[in-house]
């Protein structure tokens, strides 16, 4: 261990108490980890893969290839999310990325601004839409990447250094992988909208209270993060409830698409907000 990170007599290290272990920890950095793979014939799926390398927690990746054409997806990934991430070497059939800069040192504050950003986007949308501004709702929809560079900065802190408590590591990862989702959903109201914009849109008051709703149970939740309260938990259990009772109500009685699309993708919002009290208080009871 302290060949691999560097220690020499006379570093500085830090000890922590933790439960029934004591934690001995450095500054030092990780060894460099290299990882290569082959993606001919995973298409799109390239990009997944090395968003997955890069939240793993890899310093070097070696893609191997046998269409030019795919270097497209792997600049398109390293653009997106992977950030601090360049191709350094390309040849033919291969290519070289490596970290270079701006790896995550603070992961709480991140994690705060990940939740404000996706409470600016889900008040941002639904203001637009109240307001019938949906011009707006295109660079409104751009925060998802934004968001996408932020939960993955995070994940990638996670996997490759770990958080203070290992016990909270794993909820934590969870809450953060349905961030992104969340985003997503918002992302794909926004773009719907904002297609149909020189249409004549009629949003119902269902939707829209349905809409309401669902933010505030965002906002339920966020509070409830940073600071546990018994009346928001409640809450955000009466804020489910409500919305699934109006949602299903709406089902049975629209006809009209829109309704049924937006209140679809806020439905998937409202639930994974609410499966987010797992995670939450296994860190927190």
């Amino acid at each position: 261990w302290s060949q691999k990170y560097g220690v020499k007599k006379g570093d500085e290290m830090e000890v922590e108490e933790n439960g029934n272990k004591i934690v001995i920890s450095t500054e030092k950095n990780y060894e460099t980890e290299k990882v290569e793979l082959d993606v001919t014939g995973l298409g799109l799926m390239t990009q997944r893969c090395v968003h997955a390398l890069y939240k793993k927690g890899a310093d070097e990746i070696k893609l191997i290839f046998n269409h030019p054409e795919l270097i497209e997806a792997v600049q398109n990934a390293l653009g997106k999310e992977a950030v601090g991430f360049e191709i350094t070497e390309q040849g033919t059939d291969y290519c070289v990325i490596k970290h270079v800069s701006g790896e995550l040192q603070d992961f709480d504050p991140v994690l705060r601004r990940t939740f404000l950003l996706l409470i600016s986007m889900a008040d941002g949308s639904l203001e637009a839409i109240q307001k019938r501004n949906f011009s707006a709702l295109r660079s409104i929809s751009l925060l998802e990447e934004a968001n996408n560079r932020l939960t993955t900065s995070c994940r990638r802190f996670i996997n490759k250094v770990g958080y203070s408590d290992p016990r909270k590591a794993g909820p934590l990862y969870y809450i953060l992988e349905d961030m992104e989702n969340l985003a997503d959903h918002y992302k794909y109201i926004c773009n719907y909208l904002y297609k149909l914009k020189d249409k004549d849109i009629k949003i119902s008051k269902d939707v829209i209270d349905i809409y309401i709703k669902t933010n505030e149970m965002l906002r339920n939740f966020y509070e409830l993060f940073y600071k546990f309260d018994k009346n928001k938990l409640v809450a955000i259990g009466e804020n489910r409830k409500e919305i699934m009772q109006k949602a299903f109500s709406l089902f049975e009685k629209s006809k009209k698409p829109m309704d049924i699309i937006i209140t679809h993708n806020l439905l998937i919002i409202m639930q994974k907000i609410f499966c987010f009290l797992g995670p939450y208080l296994i860190i927190n009871l």
